[in-house]
């Protein structure tokens, strides 16, 4: 009779650190997963992301065991936060990593991430990496790439080489990264798991609007997640002013947290374009008020310039909201396959040209809307992944 397998996770942050982004939502359900196919997980991480109120309500020299039915550690970091150095962490680690069958990374370029590998390198403990984008080299190169590049150098190509598997959420991101590192690394594609659970009773129509007084008459197309450059925001900013010429009721929703300032030029951009009232930034909303205002859109756009997968997008579709996406979208290429999103390239005629589509044919978005409901539930639920992910764990 096989023993249940020991996983460790490792992540610089970890739920309910959400200002982060989609990554912490991945790496939550991931955990579920791995218990629902019968092993034993623990989870180490930093405070990355957490508010000090949250940090004060956590444990600090042990593991937090009420949250999930897993231990997570959590170590405090030192310094830069999105290297997250952790002398705590990697001293759990040269203690700990030996009593583990399997560690599975959630990052690259972090301290956590370099720590893990160095123990498990020691102690002879196999591991997977899940990059979770990082290894584009678009994303390589918009931002810290000259650490990057001496980390590159240093560890990163060993540590992907020596991997058991690099998990890649979609074909696309595995295909780019072959291409842009060169290196032989046996891999896996397994797409991010989605609890579409939470999407099964959804807020009644309209919540979110009466919270931030938005006529029902107003068309809203929104953008919900990290507040950065690389999400493409200013593409829709450009074309807003054409947009609003034609539909002077039309309303962009920023929502999400900001990283490296950018909200100080996107409020210049908004100001040069005289769109003031046509432009809100509600920041980082918690869970349940991002499902209200996805029930609320009634049009996602997401030009993104670099995507390893696209969560928000497959949140929205589970709101049966329509999505008009770049093509440097993860998911791009499966979605403009089964046609459930539109699917552009990155510039203003062609993002212009599919927003007017949908604003113009509101029975077009409610088909739209539906089929990417199903298709999202028939591939990216618990169901669909763990068939995949057994296999990798368990062989």
């Amino acid at each position: 009779m096989s023993t249940q397998k020991r996983v460790l996770q490792v992540s610089p942050a970890y739920y309910p650190a959400i200002s982060i982004g989609g990554p912490i939502f991945t790496n939550l359900t991931f955990s579920k997963a791995l218990e629902d196919i019968g092993c034993h997980v623990e989870v180490l991480s930093t405070t990355q992301g957490l508010s000090k109120d949250q940090i004060e309500q956590l444990p600090s020299t042990q593991p937090s065991t009420t949250e999930f039915s897993y231990p997570i550690w959590r170590f405090p970091y030192y310094g830069y936060s999105n290297y997250t150095f952790s002398p705590g962490l990697f001293i759990w680690l040269c203690r700990n990593v030996q009593k583990f069958d399997l560690v599975v990374l959630q990052a690259v370029w972090n301290f956590p991430i370099m720590a893990a590998y160095l123990a498990c390198k020691w102690h002879k403990i196999p591991y997977v990496i899940i990059p979770h984008g990082s290894l584009y080299d678009e994303t390589f190169h918009l931002k810290s790439s000259r650490f990057k590049k001496v980390f590159l150098s240093l560890y990163v190509k060993k540590m992907l080489i020596m991997a058991q598997q690099v998990i890649f959420s979609t074909k696309d991101e595995a295909l780019k990264v072959r291409n842009f590192l060169s290196i032989p690394i046996r891999s896996n594609i397994i797409p991010n798991i989605v609890d579409v659970q939470k999407f099964e009773i959804l807020p009644t129509k309209g919540t979110f609007r009466q919270k931030f007084a938005i006529s029902t008459e107003r068309l809203i197309l929104t953008h919900f997640g990290r507040v950065t450059i690389k999400k493409g925001i200013n593409y829709v900013l450009e074309i807003l002013p054409n947009l609003v010429q034609r539909y002077p009721n039309v309303l962009y929703v920023i929502a999400g947290s900001e990283e490296d300032n950018y909200l100080d030029e996107l409020r210049s951009m908004i100001k040069k374009k005289n769109l003031e009232q046509h432009v809100i930034f509600t920041g980082l909303l918690p869970s349940n008020e991002g499902i209200e205002l996805l029930v609320d859109t009634d049009v996602f756009v997401l030009p993104s310039l670099s995507e390893n997968f696209g969560m928000s997008v497959v949140e929205a579709m589970l709101c049966e909201i329509p999505v008009v996406i770049s093509e440097h979208v993860g998911i791009a290429l499966d979605l403009k396959e089964e046609n459930c999103a539109c699917v552009i390239q990155l510039n203003n005629s062609s993002l212009e040209k599919a927003v007017l589509e949908l604003i113009e044919n509101p029975s077009k978005r409610i088909s739209l809307g539906k089929k990417g409901k199903v298709f999202v539930k028939q591939n990216y639920s618990y169901k669909a992944v763990e068939k995949q992910l057994a296999q990798l764990i368990h062989g």
